[in-house]
């Protein structure tokens, strides 16, 4: 397989995910050899401590994006499996993209990061209006993002509705997985070539969906089937379940309060895919929470009764925010007494 990392919005996403799949290599024992290919003005990997018997790693610098492009073209003309670490320009290079399986635009977690992806695609389709389709567009890899498939899927929703792809200009294919965002510790050990529990996971759950992405390079999302399989999972254990950090989920709480605050929140997006409480009530821990039946949740079987971790907001009828997520809220539970506004 050869697999190509693009980067938009600055290089470092694209490095990263790179190192991740090379790693997942390594975790399976397998060869492969990692290129980086940079402008004079770019800086280099920092030096590895770490290289898995197997592992190539090679990085040449170009005088421009022509000799980027045929640097990377003869590197794709060799052997064995390739991962390419690239600038942003060679995705106009329609010849270079068309020798590779899995084309990746990896995309940080800012909206300025979704709106150099954007872009980028809204201005990718000359093949398609030259009559020239044999050309796929890249697969968007959300990066920087935890949350295991919901976020995936919120991702790909987001990116579709996107203002910067005009209609009719711009397809968007997610890979049904994300990177998360890495602490500073975790960073460095990756850059070295080193592993964490987290970035283990997410180098096979990477190198999975993008072999599944090769096996059918116009599809306009990755097979469930084929993802599951290239893990060596059923469809529903491939889906990762929802794994935030503490960090990851107050920060994202103090935006979303924030929101609600400035009666913004919540979006009709965010609610579109968030679970549902039955016959549910608020009670207390120390703190404010709920329970109910739940069902559409990444973790719990439907009909299942939970109870949610602290509650934050909630319009007593229609929707709740916990420390975790949105809840839509159902019926509630009978014998409880009247819900009220928190």
């Amino acid at each position: 397989m050869i697999a190509a990392f693009f980067g938009t919005a600055g290089r470092t996403h694209a490095a990263y995910a790179a190192l991740l799949l090379a790693d997942a290599y390594g975790i399976l024992g397998q060869p492969v050899t990692l290129l980086r290919v940079r402008l004079p003005e770019e800086a280099p990997l920092p030096r590895r401590a770490i290289t898995e018997e197997g592992l190539t790693v090679s990085e040449r610098e170009a005088r421009d994006a022509r000799e980027a492009g045929a640097i990377a073209a003869e590197a794709v003309a060799g052997e064995g499996d390739l991962i390419l670490d690239l600038p942003a320009v060679c995705l106009a290079d329609l010849g270079l993209r068309a020798r590779i399986d899995a084309l990746v635009l990896p995309v940080g977690p800012t909206p300025l990061d979704e709106h150099a992806a954007a872009a980028a695609l809204a201005g990718m389709e000359p093949s398609v209006e030259f009559g020239l389709d044999l050309v796929p567009p890249p697969w968007l890899l959300g990066c920087g993002r935890s949350g295991g498939a919901a976020a995936a899927d919120a991702f790909g929703h987001r990116m579709r509705g996107h203002e910067a792809l005009p209609p009719g200009r711009g397809r968007v294919r997610a890979l049904p997985m994300v990177v998360p965002a890495f602490g500073r510790a975790e960073a460095e050990r990756i850059a070295e070539g080193d592993r964490t529990s987290r970035s283990l996971a997410a180098s096979v759950g990477l190198l999975a969906a993008l072999r599944a992405a090769a096996s059918d390079r116009h599809a306009d999302a990755v097979d469930p089937a084929a993802y599951a399989a290239a893990l060596g999972v059923d469809a529903e254990q491939a889906r990762a379940p929802d794994e935030r950090e503490a960090g990851d989920r107050l920060r994202e709480l103090a935006d979303e309060l924030q929101g609600i605050r400035d009666q913004v929140k919540p979006a009709p997006a965010d609610l579109r895919d968030a679970p549902r409480l039955e016959r549910w009530r608020f009670t207390s821990r120390s703190v404010r929470v709920l329970t109910g039946e739940v069902f559409g949740h990444p973790n719990f079987t439907d009909g299942r009764r939970i109870t949610t971790s602290d509650l934050y907001a909630s319009d007593g009828r229609r929707w709740a925010r916990t420390l975790s997520r949105y809840f839509i809220l159902g019926q509630p539970d009978a014998a409880a007494g009247r819900p009220e506004r928190h």
